[in-house]
C-alpha cells in the first residue's frame, strides 16, 4: 500500500544515550537571547481568527521585586484575558545557568492533526474503518477521491445519518444535497451523487451495520460489570502498563496539567506508532468480490497459540469459559481471549492480521503522546533549525525564514488538516530536581545576585503571599520549576493549572512562543463547546479535558461565543495563566522556557471549586486543600492571613460540619473516634472517588481503606476525626478575632 510521506525531523541527530558523555556546547550567540521591540498589533486585528492580544504590563524594578504583589494589582484587568504577558524592567537579565554540555532529555512525539479534536476524531473512524474492513477479508487499501480530493468518510456519514440514513436519503434523492454539505458542486464533479452512494454503501454501510448490532451488546454488558464503555482502567503508580505488542511499559510520574505542558508520557495511543494510511488517490476494495474469500482457508499464526497456551486458564470472554485453546483469539486490543465459534458471525479460522474484539474497534483506545528520542541542546537545535528550514522553504521563504503570523497560520492549517500529517517533537515536562533550573539557585550559584531574587521562578512558590509554603506533603511537581525546549510546531494543548493554581511561565532564549487564553469567565463555554464539538472523544475518553492531548481551533471557540485571546512570548518574557483560565499555544522554533505553579490567596475559593470537580471526575488530587488552609490557619497568625483566612475558614467549617452530620444520619449508631493526628495520605483518601478526607474519614476496622460520606454504606464502623466539631469553630474563631483586632 502506498505510504503518504510524513514531514518530520530525522531521528539520526539525537543525542546517543551516556552520562559521561558531553556533548558540543550550546553556542548562546545562535540562539535569539533579548526580544524585539514590542510592535502593538493593528486594529482591527490581523491575527487569525481575529483574535485580539491578552494585555502586557511592564513592571518598574521595585514593583518586579514583589511579583505576588504586583500580579495582584494588576489582577482585575489581566484575568479578564485568562492569561497575559509582562515585561520584565530593563536590566533584568538573569543569567541561563544551565550546563549545556552535559544537559540531556528526551522529547514527546506530536503528530499535529492527531491532537485537534475533530481530526482526531475523524481519523479515530477512518481507523475503525480500515480494521473493521481487514478484518472482514476485504482491507480498504484507498479510499475513494472526488474532485481530486479524498471523500471525508466521517462527515459523509453525519451527513447521511442527520438525514435518517442510507434509506431514507436514496429514497429522497438527496445525495447531492449531501454533496453540497460536504463542499462539492455537480460543475466540478458530474458524478458526485454516485460516487457518495458508492463510498457510503461499500466502506461506511457494513461498519454502521455492525456497530448497530455489537454496540447496544457492549453497552449492556459494560452497565452489568459496572464499567463505562472506552474509559481504561487506571494502573497504580507502581504498576507496569502492557502494550498491545506485549512489551511492558512502566508509567512515569505523572506531571502537572502545566503551563505548557503537553501531556504525560504513559498515556500513548498505538494508532500513531504506525505509520500513517494514505487517504488519496484511492478506490475502494469492494466487499462483494472478496466476501468468499474471507474465511479461506489458512494456517494458525503461531502468536495466537502460543498466547493462548501460555496461559492454560484463558477465559473467553464471551461464553465465559475455558478451554479449546486452538480456537481461542486473542484480541490485539485487550489481549483477552475470544473463541471463534462464539464470534458474531462465527470465524472458521485465526486471522493472519492484527485482530480487534468488539469493544476494542468500536471504543478504540485514549490517546496519548509517544516518546521520542534522547538529545542535547545542541543536537535538537541541529534538529529543529534544519527541520523549519526545509519545511518553510518549500512554501517559498528563503532559508525557511518566515513571519511569525505565516507560521501561526500554517501550524493551524496542519492541525486541522485530515490528510496531512506532519510529526515534530517536544521536550516538555522536564524536572528541574533532575535536569536543573535553568535560573541561578542558591544551592548552585549562592553569589548570583539571580538566586535570591523574588522573581526567580525557584523562589515565587514559596514567598510570603503564597500558600505553598504551608504545604506539609511532597508536591515538588507543583513547587518546582518544569523545562520546556520546543521546536517549532511542537504544542501544549488546552488545559487549566492543577487545582486551578497560577502559573508563570519565563522564556530563557530562543524563537517565539504563541499563547491563546481563555478567562475562567468562559471555562464552563469552552468544556461545554468542546463536547459539542468532539462527543466521540468524550465518550470514549470522559476525562478527555484532564489529559492534556486535545487542541480546538481559536477560530471554533469565538465561533461558539468563547473568549479566546492571544500573545506573542519571546525571550526574557514572562507570561502569567490565571485560576482555571483554559490556555494552549505553540512553539515557533528552537527555544527555552521554564514554568512553575503558586498560589496566592485570591486562589482559595478556586481550589475548593476544583477540589469538587475532582472529586466528580474520580481525579487524583496533588494536595488536600483542607490541609492546606488548615496548616495556614494553625501557622500563620499574622493580621494580614487572618484578613482572607476569615472566609475560607466560614467556608470550611460549614462544609464539613454538614459532612459529618450526613454521615451520623446515614448511619446513628457509627463510632466516632477523635484523633488528633496526622495520617499518611494513603489513609485519608476516599477509595471511590479519591478526594482527600483529611478533616475526617469513614471506614472499618478491617482495612485502612476509607471513603467520605458521600460514598459510605452501612457496613462503615467508624468515623474518624482529625479535629473535633469544636477544635474546629474554636480555630475559625481566633482566626475571626485575629481579623477584627486588626480592623479596630
Amino acid at each position: 500500500m502506498m505510504k503518504q510521506a510524513v514531514p518530520r525531523a530525522t531521528d539520526s541527530l539525537a543525542t546517543p544515550p551516556g552520562p559521561l558523555q558531553k556533548a558540543p556546547a550550546l553556542d548562546m550567540a545562535s540562539v535569539p537571547t533579548v526580544a524585539p521591540q514590542e510592535t502593538p498589533r493593528s486594529d482591527p486585528p490581523t491575527r487569525i481568527f481575529g483574535l485580539h492580544d491578552a494585555p502586557c504590563y511592564r513592571p518598574t524594578a521595585k514593583e518586579w521585586m514583589e511579583p505576588l504583589k504586583y500580579i495582584e494589582r494588576i489582577r482585575p484587568d489581566a484575568e479578564k484575558a485568562g492569561i497575559c504577558k509582562i515585561i520584565p524592567p530593563e536590566g533584568w537579565k538573569p543569567p541561563f545557568c544551565l550546563d549545556t554540555e552535559v544537559f540531556r532529555f528526551k522529547t514527546r512525539i506530536q503528530r499535529l492533526n492527531s491532537m485537534e479534536g475533530q481530526t482526531r476524531t475523524n481519523l479515530n473512524y477512518l481507523d475503525q474503518l480500515c480494521k473493521f474492513h481487514r478484518q472482514q477479508g476485504h482491507p480498504v487499501f484507498k479510499i475513494p477521491q472526488l474532485d481530486k480530493r479524498p471523500i471525508d468518510l466521517f462527515q459523509l456519514r453525519k451527513e447521511v445519518t442527520s438525514r435518517g440514513g442510507y434509506q431514507k436519503v436514496t429514497a429522497a434523492k438527496k445525495w447531492a444535497e449531501i454533496g453540497r454539505g460536504l463542499n462539492y458542486t455537480r460543475k466540478q464533479c458530474t458524478s458526485m451523487s454516485n460516487a457518495l452512494k458508492n463510498a457510503y454503501l461499500n466502506i461506511i454501510m457494513p461498519y454502521e451495520s455492525y456497530l448497530a448490532k455489537h454496540k447496544p451488546t457492549l453497552s449492556a454488558n459494560d452497565n452489568a460489570t459496572g464499567t463505562t464503555v472506552g474509559v481504561k482502567r487506571e494502573a497504580s503508580s507502581d504498576s507496569t502498563m502492557e502494550t498491545s505488542q506485549g512489551s511492558l511499559v512502566t508509567p512515569a510520574a505523572s506531571p502537572p496539567s502545566h503551563h505548557d505542558t503537553p501531556a504525560p508520557p504513559a498515556r500513548r495511543s498505538k494508532r500513531i506508532k504506525k505509520e500513517p494510511t494514505s487517504y488519496t488517490d484511492s478506490t475502494p476494495t469492494s466487499p462483494a468480490t472478496s466476501q468468499s474469500n474471507r474465511l479461506s482457508a489458512e494456517p494458525v499464526p503461531a502468536k495466537a497459540v502460543d498466547e493462548a497456551e501460555a496461559n492454560p486458564k484463558a477465559i473467553c470472554e464471551l461464553c465465559h469459559e475455558g478451554g479449546h485453546l486452538d480456537r481461542m483469539l486473542i484480541c490485539d486490543g485487550c489481549e483477552r481471549g475470544h473463541h471463534t465459534f462464539c464470534l458474531n458471525p462465527p470465524l472458521q479460522h485465526i486471522p493472519k492480521t492484527d485482530w480487534y474484539c468488539a469493544k476494542c474497534l468500536i471504543n478504540g483506545e485514549d490517546f496519548g503522546f509517544e516518546e521520542g528520542e534522547e538529545y542535547s541542546l545542541s543536537s535538537f537545535q541541529q534538529k529543529c533549525n534544519t527541520f523549519k528550514k526545509e519545511y518553510f522553504e518549500k512554501q517559498g521563504f528563503a532559508d525557511g525564514k518566515a513571519p511569525e503570523d505565516a507560521v501561526e497560520r500554517e501550524f493551524w492549517r496542519l492541525v486541522e488538516s485530515t490528510f496531512e500529517t506532519v510529526e515534530v517533537e517536544y521536550g516538555a515536562d522536564l524536572h528541574s530536581s533532575q535536569h536543573g533550573s535553568g535560573f541561578p539557585t542558591s544551592k548552585r550559584d549562592p553569589k548570583n545576585k539571580y538566586s535570591s531574587h523574588p522573581s526567580n521562578l525557584n523562589n515565587i512558590p514559596v514567598l510570603q503571599d503564597s500558600l505553598f509554603r504551608h504545604i506539609n506533603s511532597d508536591i515538588s511537581g507543583m513547587m518546582v520549576p518544569w523545562l520546556y525546549v520546543g521546536m517549532c510546531f511542537s504544542t501544549f494543548c488546552w488545559h487549566n493549572e492543577d487545582h486551578y493554581t497560577y502559573s508563570i511561565n519565563y522564556m530563557h532564549w530562543g524563537e517565539t512562543k504563541t499563547w491563546y487564553g481563555i478567562p475562567a469567565s468562559d471555562a464552563h463555554k469552552f468544556e461545554e463547546t468542546m463536547k459539542q464539538s468532539v462527543p466521540e472523544l468524550f465518550e470514549q475518553q470522559p476525562d478527555l479535558l484532564f489529559q492534556l492531548v486535545t487542541m480546538l481551533s481559536p477560530g471554533r471557540l469565538v465561533a461558539n461565543g468563547v473568549k479566546v485571546l492571544a500573545l506573542d512570548q519571546r525571550p526574557g518574557q514572562v507570561v502569567v495563566t490565571f485560576p482555571q483560565a483554559y490556555h494552549a499555544g505553540f512553539n515557533h522554533g528552537f527555544n527555552f522556557a521554564e514554568a512553575v505553579n503558586f498560589a496566592p490567596p485570591d486562589w482559595c475559593h478556586f481550589g475548593v471549586e476544583c477540589a469538587q470537580r475532582y472529586k466528580e471526575h474520580r481525579k487524583h488530587p496533588v494536595f488536600s486543600h483542607d490541609e492546606l488552609i488548615m496548616t495556614t490557619a494553625l501557622r500563620d497568625t499574622t493580621p494580614a492571613t487572618a484578613q482572607w483566612l476569615q472566609d475560607e475558614m466560614v467556608e470550611l467549617l460549614e462544609r464539613e460540619t454538614t459532612q459529618r452530620a450526613h454521615a451520623l444520619k446515614q448511619c446513628p449508631s457509627i463510632r466516632v473516634i477523635h484523633e488528633g493526628v496526622d495520617r499518611p495520605e494513603d489513609e485519608v483518601q476516599c477509595l471511590h472517588c479519591n478526594s482527600y478526607i483529611y478533616l475526617s474519614q469513614i471506614g472499618c476496622s478491617c482495612t485502612n481503606k476509607v471513603v467520605c460520606s458521600d460514598h459510605m454504606d452501612e457496613s462503615e464502623h467508624f468515623l474518624r476525626l482529625r479535629y473535633s466539631d469544636d477544635e474546629l469553630r474554636q480555630i475559625s474563631e481566633r482566626v475571626h478575632a485575629i481579623a477584627a483586632a486588626a480592623k479596630a
